[in-house]
């Protein structure tokens, strides 16, 4: 299969910061089914399309008929910086999302558009899906951040510096470490990708932590208004996943609108998409929920 990928101009309307936003294509596209694939915290859309075996997950929604949209969030990756980090925001975010997806519908001649958010990304979009929900035919979260998974840690810096331990501590570890990913979870070269791609493509300015301090610094409160998002969500979450709330999960469940589905994966961890015995488990229950 030929894949294609595009990127295409677009920018904030309040400050005019200009957003990486791509369309990644191919012959299996089909112009009315379109998908916008969001970041978590820490990286960027690069990590949905790692070129090892059939991992990407790009291709794996072009080959089943998306056009598929990412978006690197204001401050992030290939996006126009900021000089304070505390302006990223999760509503900030969810603003881009809503250019991105104002943008899909004009260039696609749709109304709706299928949105996937992943980790940070769960929260982001949960925004949109409470402020914009005309614009969204389907939303799924990997991961989705409720709140409640550990105590408050203070974020006093606007910007983190990607290290090490920062980029694989979605990973799941050997017992005792937490930088040392544990390979019968995640394959080695995939791992290598992953890292390398890190580094090139999130380092340098630094991660604004405008999101990250309301994170971080939650505690028990909710970090999803629930009650207040207007469409369906399939929610996929790993009985491993330290940012997930299963507890929470169950809850949101009930608390969301009708249609809203649930699928706990046991022995996953955070990354499900990447993980050697999850990741075909996690996108296809997204591609049969978007298809219901």
């Amino acid at each position: 299969m030929r894949y294609k990928c595009e990127q295409i101009e677009l920018q904030r309307k309040d400050d005019g910061k200009k957003l990486y936003f791509t369309k990644f294509w191919c012959p299996a596209s089909i112009q009315e089914k379109n998908i916008l694939i969001i970041h978590g915290l820490t990286y960027t859309q690069h990590i949905f399309d790692i070129k090892f075996k059939d991992y990407s997950l790009c291709e794996y929604f072009a080959q089943n008929g998306y056009n598929v949209f990412r978006l690197d969030l204001s401050g992030y990756g290939r996006s126009e910086k900021y000089e304070d980090g505390w302006i990223v925001t999760t509503q900030h975010a969810a603003e881009d999302e809503i250019y991105a997806l104002e943008k899909i519908c004009e260039i696609q001649d749709v109304k709706k558009v299928d949105v996937l958010g992943w980790s940070w990304g769960s929260m982001t979009t949960s925004k949109v899906a409470s402020q914009r929900p005309e614009l969204i035919r389907g939303l799924a979260w990997f991961g989705p951040c409720f709140g409640g998974t550990f105590a408050p840690i203070p974020v006093t810096k606007p910007f983190t510096a990607n290290t090490y331990a920062n980029v694989v501590r979605i990973w799941q570890h050997v017992p005792g470490s937490n930088i040392d990913p544990d390979y019968t979870t995640i394959e080695p070269e995939l791992h290598g990708m992953w890292v390398d791609q890190c580094f090139k493509y999130d380092g340098g300015h630094g991660r604004p932590n405008g999101g990250a301090k309301e994170i971080n610094e939650n505690g028990d409160g909710w970090l999803i208004h629930t009650k207040a998002v207007k469409v369906p969500v399939m929610i996929i979450a790993g009985t491993v996943d330290a940012y997930t709330n299963l507890d929470r999960a169950h809850q949101a469940e009930k608390e969301l609108p009708d249609g809203t589905r649930l699928l706990i994966l046991h022995g996953a961890g955070h990354a499900m998409f990447l993980e050697r015995d999850y990741y075909k488990k996690a996108r296809e229950a997204v591609l049969h929920f978007f298809e219901r």
